[in-house]
This record gives C-alpha cells, sequence and structure tokens, in this order.
C-alpha cells in the first residue's frame, strides 16, 4: 500500500513539474501565432454594434457598417442616438492589430472628434471587440464580417 502511494505521489509530482515548464512555453508559441498578419487580419465589410454613456450627454448606441482595407484604413457609416437626438454620418479611422490581436483604432467622427479605442481581434479576423478609451466615455462594441 505504501509502495502504491509512493509511485502516486512522484507521478503527481513528475505532473506538476512537466506542467509547469509546458504550459508558458505552449502559450508563448500561441502569443506569437494569434495575429500573424498584423493589420491584414481585419479586411472586409462588417457589421457593427454597440453603446454606452458619455458624461454630460447620456447613454449612447450605435450601428453601421465598418469597411476595413487590410492596410490600416476604415470607413464607418453609422447611425447614432445621444440620449435619443439621432446623428447619422460616416466616420474614418486607422487601426493596427498587433500580433497578439491586440490592438488600437483611432477615428474621427463628422464633426471632428477624435476617438480612440483598444480592440481585440478574432485570430482569423472574423470579429473584433472594442472600448473607447478616451476620458468621459463609458463606449464599447463589437463587429461581425459579413460574408463576400
Amino acid at each position: 500500500m505504501k509502495k502504491v502511494a509512493l509511485v502516486a505521489v512522484i507521478s503527481v509530482a513528475t505532473l506538476a513539474v512537466l506542467a509547469q515548464v509546458s504550459i508558458p512555453q505552449a502559450r508563448a508559441g500561441e502569443a506569437q501565432a494569434q495575429c500573424p498578419r498584423g493589420d491584414a487580419t481585419l479586411n472586409g465589410s462588417y457589421m457593427s454594434k454597440g453603446g454606452g454613456t458619455v458624461v454630460g450627454v447620456g447613454e449612447v448606441a450605435f450601428i453601421g457598417t465598418i469597411y476595413i482595407d487590410g492596410k490600416g484604413g476604415i470607413a464607418n457609416p453609422f447611425t447614432a442616438s445621444f440620449a435619443g437626438t439621432i446623428l447619422r454620418g460616416v466616420g474614418a479611422a486607422t487601426y493596427t492589430v498587433e500580433s497578439d490581436c491586440s490592438g488600437t483604432q483611432i477615428g474621427t467622427t463628422p464633426n471632428g472628434t477624435i476617438q480612440t479605442y483598444d480592440i481585440r481581434v478574432s485570430p482569423d479576423g472574423s470579429k473584433f471587440d472594442y472600448i473607447e478609451t478616451d476620458a468621459g466615455t463609458v463606449i464599447s462594441g463589437s463587429a461581425t464580417r459579413l460574408k463576400d
């Protein structure tokens, strides 16, 4: 009985050591391989929706179609509701996608306001989530690529 218990303890200890060595190496490899195409990971037409709050304005909701060129450029025709006031327009933006599928987007609204977002991209580029990082905003959303 003691021999079986000793073998079990040694086996568990060996697995624990292997896990400590193998898991970090596997995770490091995954991080490097998630979005190796960079900006080209995003390309095509995406349906977008989101919302949140803007300090001094109130609740915000929006939908749009985002056209992404795969080279860091975006055109975004949209409809937005700012506390019930409807605005339609076309925004322009630039973006970057890092190899770990994180990224940034910097856009200009039709009235000239600059907006900055952190984005997280799926490895195949079919979806991305975004959150505005400008002070006084609590805005987030998601976009899904349309099939061509």
